[in-house]
C-alpha cells in the first residue's frame, strides 16, 4: 500500500492557537481575506501585528469567490506588494486566499487557471488558514473552489503547492458562528467524512480519519449549534480531520451535484450536502454496503440503512431541508446540473452514476 499526503506544514488545533499567527507571518506587508463578520475581530486581534508590518484586511465574499472578485484582490495584492496571506473566516475567505497566494506572483486572468489555459508554479508566498466555521477544512486541502457567475461554473482551482503553510484551527472562533451556519457546515463535514470514508481513493489512513471525523461530528453536531464547548471542539477537530482525510480520498456525488446546482439554484454548499447526502447514500448504498455498515457501527447504528434514517433525523431534528423545492429546482435546471457534476468528486463516487440515473435523484429532490 502505498500514499501521500500534501498538507500544511503546521497544523494546530485548540482554543487560542490563533494567538500564534504572528510569529509564523514572515516580514512584510500581509493581506487578510475575511469573512464579512471578522473584520473587527482581526482589527482587535492583529493590533501587534500591525505594529511591526503593513496589515491590509479584505473582507470580501458573499458566497464562493467568483474570478472577478478573486482578479481585483490580485491586482490590490500586487499593489501593495503583499508578501504573506491569511484566510481567516469560512470556506469562502479561506478558498479566497488559496487563489490569491497561488496566483500573486503568476500572469494571466484568474480565468485562465480556473479553465486550464495556464499553470500556475508553486505558490511564492506564505499562506496561513485560521477558520470560523466547522465544515469546510479548506484550512487543509490544496484547492480553492471558485465560480464564474457568467458561465455558472463552480468548480476547484488545484495549483501545485497550493496547501497552506499554517492551519491553525482555533474552536473559540467557531464557537460564534450562528447556530444556522453551524449546522450547515456541519452537515459538509460529516458529508465530506462519509463520502471520503468510502471513496474510491480511500486508504487505510483516510479511512481511519474520515470515521474519527464522522464519529466527532454526528455525535456533537446538535450540541454544537446550542454553542456547548466540548461539543464545538469535537466538530472543530472533526472537520479538521475530514479536510485531512479528502485531500488524498477525493469525496463523492453528493459535492459532484452539489456544485453545479449549488451554483444555479443560490443554495448554501452545506445546505446541498444536507439535501443530496441521504439520497446519494442510498443509491451507493448496494455497492459499497459492507464499508457503510462498518461505518454505522462506528456511529452506533446496527446497519447502512440505520445510519441514513439516523442522519435524515438528524437533518430535521437541525430544520436544514429534505429538498430543493423551497430554492426552485426544476426539470429545466437538470442538463445544466448533469453537465457540470463531472468532477473529480463523482470520479471518486464508489458507484458510476448515469445522467438519467442523476435526473432522476434530482426529480426525487424537486
Amino acid at each position: 500500500m502505498k500514499f501521500e499526503m500534501d498538507l500544511p506544514a503546521d497544523i494546530a488545533f485548540g482554543r487560542g492557537v490563533r494567538r500564534r499567527l504572528g510569529g509564523l507571518l514572515p516580514a512584510g506587508p500581509v493581506l487578510f481575506v475575511c469573512g464579512r463578520h471578522a473584520a473587527r475581530r482581526i482589527e482587535e486581534e492583529t493590533a501587534e501585528l500591525a505594529r511591526e508590518r503593513k496589515v491590509f484586511i479584505a473582507p470580501a465574499f458573499s458566497g464562493e469567490p467568483t474570478l472577478g472578485e478573486v482578479d481585483e484582490l490580485l491586482t490590490f495584492s500586487r499593489e501593495k506588494k503583499i508578501s504573506s496571506v491569511v484566510g481567516w473566516g469560512g470556506g469562502s475567505a479561506m478558498d479566497g486566499a488559496k487563489a490569491v497566494a497561488a496566483l500573486l506572483h503568476e500572469t494571466g486572468s484568474v480565468a485562465d487557471h480556473f479553465y486550464g489555459r495556464r499553470t500556475a508554479e508553486q505558490k511564492k508566498v506564505f499562506l496561513a488558514e485560521v477558520p470560523t466555521t466547522a465544515g469546510t477544512g479548506a484550512e487543509v486541502t490544496a484547492n480553492a473552489v471558485l465560480t464564474d457567475p457568467a458561465t455558472g461554473v463552480k468548480q476547484s482551482l488545484r495549483t501545485p503547492g497550493m496547501a497552506a503553510d499554517a492551519a491553525l484551527a482555533d474552536p473559540e472562533l467557531v464557537e460564534e458562528c450562528p447556530a444556522s451556519v453551524m449546522a450547515a457546515s456541519g452537515f459538509d463535514a460529516l458529508t465530506q467524512s462519509i463520502e471520503g470514508f468510502i471513496s474510491r481513493k480511500a486508504t487505510a489512513l483516510t479511512r481511519a480519519l474520515a470515521r474519527s471525523a464522522a464519529r466527532n461530528v454526528f455525535f456533537h453536531l446538535e450540541a454544537a449549534c446550542a454553542r456547548d464547548p466540548a461539543a464545538v471542539d469535537a466538530v472543530t477537530l472533526g472537520s479538521l480531520n475530514a479536510g485531512i482525510a479528502l485531500s488524498k480520498s477525493g469525496l463523492g456525488a453528493v459535492h459532484g451535484i452539489g456544485h453545479p446546482a449549488g451554483s444555479l439554484l443560490k443554495v448554501p454548499h452545506g445546505v446541498c450536502c444536507a439535501v443530496l447526502l441521504v439520497e446519494v447514500l442510498k443509491f451507493n448504498c448496494g455497492t459499497v454496503r459492507e464499508d457503510l455498515d462498518e461505518l454505522a457501527s462506528a456511529l452506533g447504528e446496527k446497519d447502512a440503512c440505520g445510519l441514513i434514517d439516523r442522519i435524515a433525523c438528524l437533518r430535521e431534528r437541525l430544520g436544514l431541508p429534505e429538498n430543493f423545492r423551497k430554492y426552485g429546482l426544476e426539470e429545466k435546471h437538470f442538463d445544466f446540473i448533469i453537465a457540470n457534476c463531472r468532477s473529480g468528486s463523482m470520479k471518486s463516487n464508489p458507484r458510476d452514476m448515469s445522467d438519467g440515473e442523476v435526473a432522476a435523484l434530482l426529480e426525487k429532490l424537486s
